[in-house]
């Protein structure tokens, strides 16, 4: 095979193993396309050795855009633990991946470092974001999955693979940060997939460069991501950096450490990859449901909610309750019978309010809550905000709103891919889109007479114009959800499903207590 083809490969389900005998990544259509020479022509390298490999002020520019979208995202985001974070050292931030570009992005934003990432070959090569990935310094990799398949050949995959290695072991050694999900994949499930190396074997080589120049040692950071549905725009968020696992000894032999240092890559010792990678493990599962299946998390949230309304309480916070459900899923593997004992009523509560569209905020001491008056009423503030923000939304935001439903429903990439469309519209678009109506606008101003003042005082307001109109429409959309929530609620809890949650609640509070 020659590294100047283009390589295609399968794409969709084909049952394709690796060697653990474990199935393959899925390929998407766009990731089934290897273009070796493009992967190589687009990715950008810094002048020095540890130098970001990204352009400055596009990537200053493009985080002032990503943090507007992120804050867009999600209803509601909670951070603990950012005193993990090191303003000195340089910093591998690890973490599960089930929320596609979202994943990384809640670093990008939550970080004060310029990040530098790894990722899938087409990051850079694919139209439009590869065109900002590449500006931001991402750099590429060939995965096993498009390996084993055909995609390339050993030499460039080691080529490739070795340089992007390097670079951000430099990088790290020289005080910047990235952030790399060892899965090697985002997916949908309710654990982790089997770890792979490739964090490990970059943050040993950064320690090892660190350790030759005399520079801080690099921070290890697990993170658990929690989303409340990852799919979903404006879920909640809580982002838990955890303390970083140490890298004492962790480091190549001498004569290794001197190669790297001339810049070329070297594969660090096995033992040592797979104690870091283990110790990941250990240190990033109880930070993720690790549950079977998300049906058997869901009743954990169900227990954690109870159990806190059992002592008088009620979770507050997402991260509240993300919290209470992992104390009930310790104790229950810790041998707590009380709770063994009321796993199957508790069961039968989640699947009822799964299949209601509601969750366990909804319960109560006596079974359901009883919906909430505003919340009942909220539909009247949705309709007159967004009937107020409708016309410059559309103008603004119509065509991408649309577009990213559109997408995000038809990815072949998998529900954690959905919200990826989703972002990229509300970042990209004040960028690529909103320019064209600004233009049309002060066409016609002139066109109508107006000074050049007022025309180019409307191109100065217009954007202002169209991100409160957007923050309406959003918030439009919360009231809604709030008014079909508390619709859904008052339904179940007049319903035979509503009586045979509130006895079941009944009886678990009483267990509890």
């Amino acid at each position: 095979m020659a590294d100047e083809d283009i390589q295609v490969i399968h794409s969709g389900e084909d049952g394709a193993v690796d060697h653990h005998g474990e199935a393959l990544s899925t390929l998407s259509r766009r990731a089934s396309i290897i273009d070796v020479p493009r992967v190589e022509a687009a990715r950008r390298t810094g002048k020095n050795p540890g130098d970001h490999p990204g352009i400055n002020w596009f990537y200053a520019m493009m985080r002032g855009f990503c943090r507007r979208a992120f804050i867009q995202q999600f209803r509601t985001i909670e951070i603990t633990g950012e005193e993990h974070t090191s303003s000195d050292a340089g910093t591998l931030t690890v973490a599960w991946h089930t929320n596609g570009l979202i994943d990384p992005i809640c670093f990008v934003t939550t970080q004060p470092k310029m990040l530098v990432f790894g990722g899938r070959h087409d990051m850079i090569t694919r139209p439009i974001i590869g065109f900002f990935a590449s500006r931001v310094g991402g750099q590429p990799v060939l995965r096993q999955a498009e390996l084993m398949r055909g995609g390339a050949s050993a030499e460039a995959a080691a080529r490739i693979n070795g340089k992007t290695m390097l670079t951000l072991a430099e990088c790290i050694a020289h005080g910047h940060a990235t952030a790399l999900f060892p899965e090697g994949t985002s997916h949908e499930e309710s654990n982790m997939k089997r770890l792979r190396t490739g964090p490990m074997r970059s943050v040993i080589a950064a320690n090892s460069i660190a350790d030759e120049k005399g520079l801080d040692e690099p921070h290890l950071l697990p993170v658990g991501l929690h989303y409340r549905v990852s799919w979903y725009y404006r879920t909640d968020l809580w982002i838990e950096y955890g303390s970083p696992i140490s890298l004492a000894g962790a480091i190549h032999p001498a004569e290794d450490r001197a190669r790297l240092l001339a810049g070329e890559w070297v594969e660090p010792p096995h033992d040592t990859v797979n104690a870091i990678r283990d110790e990941v493990k250990e240190r990033l599962t109880p930070m993720t449901p690790d549950a079977k299946s998300w049906r058997e998390y869901c009743t954990w949230h169900v227990l954690g909610n109870l159990r806190t309304i059992a002592n008088g309480g009620r979770n507050e916070t997402w991260r509240e309750e993300v919290l209470a459900a992992r104390k009930a899923r310790d104790d229950l593997r810790a041998g707590d019978t009380t709770l063994s004992d009321a796993l199957p009523a508790s069961k039968r509560i989640g699947d009822a309010l799964d299949a209601a569209g509601i969750d366990g905020r909804s319960l109560g001491p006596r079974g359901l809550r009883r919906p909430c008056t505003h919340d009942r009423l909220a539909i009247l503030p949705a309709l007159i905000l967004g009937l107020l923000a409708l016309p410059l939304t559309l103008i603004s935001s119509g065509l991408l709103i649309a577009g990213a439903k559109f997408l995000g429903d038809r990815t072949d990439e998998g529900l954690d891919a959905r919200t990826t469309h989703h972002f990229l519209a509300a970042q990209l678009g004040p960028l690529l889109i909103w320019p064209l109506p600004i233009l049309g606008f002060c066409t016609a101003a002139i066109m109508l007479g107006h000074p050049l003042l007022h025309v180019g005082g409307l191109a100065v307001i217009l954007p202002f114009a169209f991100h409160l109109s957007n923050w309406m429409m959003i918030k439009a959309w919360d009231f809604y959800v709030d008014a079909r929530t508390a619709h859904r609620l008052g339904r179940l809890r007049g319903s035979p499903a509503g009586d045979a949650i509130a006895t079941d609640v009944t009886g678990v509070l009483a267990a509890l207590k």
